[in-house]
């Protein structure tokens, strides 16, 4: 088995027994070696072939910027299972957590925990019938109806998904409509999206699940080929191969289906389907869409942004024609590849005397968006205003599979569940210049206003805006004076200095 080595990743985490440790974030340090099969990519030089440690380096920043753990013991294992889920191809992984600066009254130079683990398939069970269930698993799950709101049943599934214990939907692709081939003359077309998730629920779990959510949208499953107002299906789960009749693995007519395979290859254009019949998934949409009639492709783009409010232009009747946008074959295209991550900057800011707890509530709801989490949290700061009352501002950056439209109106309805006393605007987004007047970005006054830049500019000294470095904007900001920090660890709770 071949390895690579991963050494020195530092995060700051509130990890350790001692109650001070709870709120008082130290530094943790993490190696990690992963074992793997690297003949395929010393042989093509492709990217695709090995794994991204840039992606693994990410994942152990995450954990160890996330929840409180009291053991690095736990810690470690916590990593080694978020490592496995970023990419299939890893079997092993060594991982040693160091923790430089413990409460240990005596001299030392360094405590360090190793641990050792090896990718457990749990698709099938574990001889006894039940699923092993440790770990973090990735799983890709096909969402389709031709029955009532369609799309507002799809949002809400995508929604009760990303609220099953231990799951987060970390992926949405575009929407897509698909006419209802081999059924009667007049049956609604079908929309159609793929999202994909992480979770610790095992893979017969998860289906149940995905079954209740079915159950609740009175979906019966008496036949396979009926209308439905929803029909949600396992696709992949952790690249498992498995012959079990209550839940196959891969699905096993993913491969003959362009509305899976075309959402799943906008959604992750480097996707791959296990199995016999499978193979890189955009090279199988391909091949379907080139297979149809030019006149009458399988499946048609309805919306990038469908994900937001009503508003975001889906059409509710699956069977509608009203303004939905019928790209040609291109549909499959990374640039129509609609909801690859971005990276986005959002501003908060708020005149109430209870801003810091806005602000937190605001960023766990942002980070609880389907396919959004926060990466970045700036210091906050103190505005004066000359006429009105003083305010806070902070800055956050998110990766997000979110539209901007789409993005603005959750950040709307954030605002709105706060009774607007805090204002949240989508300053920056990278790859998206718009100027209509329900999607402003970049955020047009934002260069000028210090409460924006000053922030920003500690949590990225390198950000730019627009092309301008953000470090010479807030130097040319006529309100520069008018801001200053308050804290640099005032999301621990603690009181500003």
């Amino acid at each position: 088995m071949d390895t690579i080595r991963l050494t020195g990743v530092r995060a700051n985490g509130t990890h350790g027994v001692l109650d001070f440790e709870h709120e008082r974030a130290q530094p943790f340090i993490v190696d990690a070696t992963l074992h793997l099969d690297l003949t395929r990519a010393g042989r093509t030089d492709a990217l695709g072939d090995t794994v991204d440690y840039g992606k693994v380096a990410k994942a152990i920043v995450d954990v160890i910027e996330g929840d409180h753990v009291d053991l690095i013991e736990r810690l470690a294992q916590e990593i080694a299972d978020r490592v496995f889920a970023v990419d299939t191809a890893i079997r092993e992984v060594e991982i040693t957590v160091h923790k430089p600066h413990a409460p240990i009254t005596v001299p030392f130079d360094d405590v360090a925990v190793t641990i050792d683990r090896t990718r457990e398939s749990d698709a099938g069970n574990n001889g006894d019938g039940q699923d092993a269930s440790d770990g973090i698993h990735r799983a890709v799950i096909a969402l389709g109806g031709n029955q009532g709101d369609v799309a507002s049943t799809l949002r809400d599934a995508v929604r009760r998904i990303d609220a099953l214990d231990g799951t987060q939907v970390v992926g949405v692709s575009p929407l897509y409509r698909t006419a209802a081939w081999g059924m009667p003359d007049g049956t609604p077309d079908f929309l159609n999206a793929v999202v994909e998730v992480t979770t610790t629920l095992p893979a017969s779990r998860l289906l149940r699940e995905l079954l209740r959510i079915e159950a609740d949208h009175g979906r019966t499953r008496d036949t396979h080929w009926s209308d439905r107002t929803l029909d949600l299906d396992i696709i992949d789960f952790d690249g498992v191969e498995s012959d079990d009749p209550d839940l196959t693995l891969p699905h096993p007519r993913a491969w003959q289906r362009a509305f899976v395979l075309v959402p799943w290859a906008a959604l992750d254009p480097k996707a791959d389907l296990p199995g016999m019949h499978g193979g890189p998934v955009r090279e199988l949409a391909e091949g379907l869409l080139a297979e149809s009639d030019p006149d009458r492709p399988p499946v048609t783009l309805v919306s990038k942004d469908w994900m937001g409010a009503e508003s975001a232009g889906v059409s509710a009747d699956a069977s509608a024609d009203a303004s939905v946008q019928r790209p040609s074959r291109t549909v499959v295209d990374a640039g129509d590849g609609a909801m690859i991550s971005s990276r986005a900057v959002i501003s908060m800011d708020s005149t109430s005397t209870d801003a810091e707890r806005l602000f937190r509530e605001a960023i766990v709801a942002i980070d609880g968006l389907p396919g959004n989490q926060v990466e970045g949290i700036s210091p906050l700061y103190h505005v004066s205003n000359f006429d009105g009352p003083d305010a806070m501002s902070a800055v956050i950056q998110i990766e997000t599979r979110l539209g901007a439209r789409a993005l603005i109106s959750a950040l709307g309805t954030i605002e709105q569940s706060h009774g607007n006393a805090i204002d949240l605007d989508l300053v920056d987004m990278d790859g998206v210049e718009s100027d209509e007047p329900d999607c402003r970005v970049p955020w047009p006054t934002a260069r000028e206003h210090a409460s924006v830049l000053a922030p920003w500019m500690d949590m990225d000294p390198n950000a730019t805006l627009g092309g301008d470095p953000v470090s010479f904007l807030l130097a040319m900001a006529p309100d520069a004076a008018r801001v200053g920090m308050l804290s640099d660890n005032w999301i621990l709770g603690g009181t500003p200095r």
